[in-house]
């Protein structure tokens, strides 16, 4: 928004924004638009894109950065309610998409470093302790790996994590989006390490295959979003793009 764009946020409560000051401008200008509604409700979804499109001018970027409150189990480590939380909202956003568009708009979708079997080998040995209790938002954000995976029509040969199982991904998920893989042309996945609170360093690493990656704080990898990716798009699209420190 600094740069003059203008953003719709999707909220459940609109009313996030309503102490943060540095929002509170772009918000009072119309430059921020807040439009009430939960991604798991495929109308609600609609009902944004819709808003999205009110203008008259395309929509050039959507990102997706969903993601629940994780709870601690003692059977299952970190669970969130629902398990497929992220990975219903990506199913509801490709379906409201149209397809048929001249120009599709560029997606940014968070998943996870380590979700896949190829990431995973990437973290730190004394890491992979912590990673084994988020096992179960990582079967979601691995659901939203698959789901784009196919989508954007990466070759199947370098999927190695078979199908995620029914209760994050269900059968016949690839109808609703039109049953042609491919179609997606325009996609940058991004994947942070650990997330945490902390101030923005503007100070990371981000790369495909990066190794040894331990926290990233969600204020840098906004910072990556904002800064590199959609600045340069035709560096990082089409990746699946790994940041932390």
């Amino acid at each position: 928004m600094k740069a003059g764009n203008t953003v719709i946020f999707q909220l459940r409560n609109i009313s996030a924004f309503d102490e943060d000051a540095e929002m509170r401008p772009f918000v009072k200008s119309g430059q921020a638009k807040l439009v009430k509604g939960d991604a798991l409700v495929e109308e609600d979804v609609r009902t944004a894109w819709i808003e999205a499109n009110a203008d008259g001018i395309p929509v050039g970027t959507v990102l997706l950065s969903v993601g629940g409150t994780p709870k601690f189990t003692l059977s299952k480590g970190f669970v969130i309610n629902p398990p497929n939380l992220c990975t219903t909202s990506l199913l509801n956003l490709l379906s409201v998409i149209p397809h048929d568009l001249p120009t599709q708009p560029n997606i940014v979708a968070v998943t996870s470093n380590g979700v896949t079997a190829d990431s995973h080998k990437s973290i730190p040995c004394l890491a992979k302790g912590f990673y084994a209790l988020i096992s179960v938002p990582h079967a979601d954000k691995l659901g939203m790996e698959r789901v784009i995976h196919w989508s954007a029509g990466w070759s199947e040969d370098s999927w190695k994590d078979g199908d995620p199982e029914a209760h994050i991904l269900p059968q016949g998920w690839e109808a609703r989006l039109g049953g042609r893989a491919g179609w997606l042309k325009s996609i940058v996945v991004v994947r942070p390490a650990i997330l945490t609170d902390g101030e923005e360093a503007a100070k990371y690493k981000a790369g495909e295959d990066l190794s040894g990656l331990w926290t990233v704080s969600r204020r840098d990898v906004a910072h990556f979003i904002s800064n590199d990716v959609m600045r340069n798009w035709s560096k990082w699209e089409g990746k699946a793009v790994s940041v932390g420190y």
